[in-house]
């Protein structure tokens, strides 16, 4: 994402017509409002704002900023022994934006724990524009060769300046949805993302090497990293999980 880029998405987002500088109501956990749409010029202003959308299908779209963020440098991840042995022994490969819509559509599929999702289809199509327009990216980890063997982990999210915002992951294998992680992670330091934005704050990614960050020190951080320019999330072919190793 260079400075040319960076400035047309931008310029982009200069069209949106609704503020998202509004402070969360009290007591909501970061909740802005309701309404908007999920235009490209909407979405890339909300996230250069630190807003996003969450809502459940056939419902308003729900607009968020958490008063505690969930952050991680790419810099302070370090993969527990467990995963190390397993990048070593599974013959997996990791890609970048060969699957988009496979992995968002995967992320959208129940979990054990949630007989719903909050992505449907007007939340795919919105971030496939993204994705077309270089502003979303995903990572993907498949069984064997890219694309000619079984998706079986991944994550995506929305890639602006110098910071990566996290939307969802999946995995089909276990660990897979961490070495998707772990590829985001070395991925990002060759491209000079500085910040991965992971949103709410829960155990899996803190036990990944997230960490909390109050609102007020994630916007000020924010205004500087929507306007640095970095490289981009992309390799031009797959590689196997042990190529993580140090």
């Amino acid at each position: 994402m260079d400075y040319h880029h960076l400035h047309a998405l931008h310029t982009l987002a200069d069209d949106c017509p609704y503020d998202f500088g509004a402070d969360s109501l009290p007591d909501s956990d970061g909740f802005l409002g309701i309404g908007g749409d999920l235009s490209t010029a909407t979405l890339l202003h909300a996230y250069r704002c630190g807003a996003f959308p969450w809502y459940s299908p056939n419902e308003p779209i729900c607009w968020w900023s958490p008063d505690v963020r969930c952050v991680i440098r790419p810099s302070d991840f370090h993969p527990s022994k467990s995963l190390q042995r397993t990048a070593k022994t599974q013959t997996w490969s990791i890609s970048s934006n060969l699957a988009f819509l496979a992995v968002v559509e995967a992320c959208s599929q129940p979990r054990r724990d949630s007989a719903e999702s909050w992505i449907g289809d007007d939340i795919k199509a919105a971030y496939n524009q993204l994705n077309q327009l270089g502003a979303a990216s995903s990572i993907e980890v498949w069984a064997g060769v890219p694309q000619h063997s079984e998706l079986i982990g991944g994550l995506y999210g929305v890639h602006f300046g110098s910071i990566f915002c996290g939307e969802s992951m999946f995995h089909r294998k276990s660990d897979a949805s961490k070495i998707a992680f772990w590829a985001l992670m070395q991925l990002s330091k060759q491209a000079g993302i500085e910040l991965i934005d992971c949103q709410v704050v829960n155990n899996h990614l803190l036990s990944l090497g997230a960490s909390k960050l109050a609102k007020a020190d994630f916007l000020k951080a924010l205004t500087t990293l929507v306007h640095r320019p970095s490289g981009n999330l992309q390799t031009t072919k797959g590689f196997g999980s042990h190529n993580l190793m140090p």
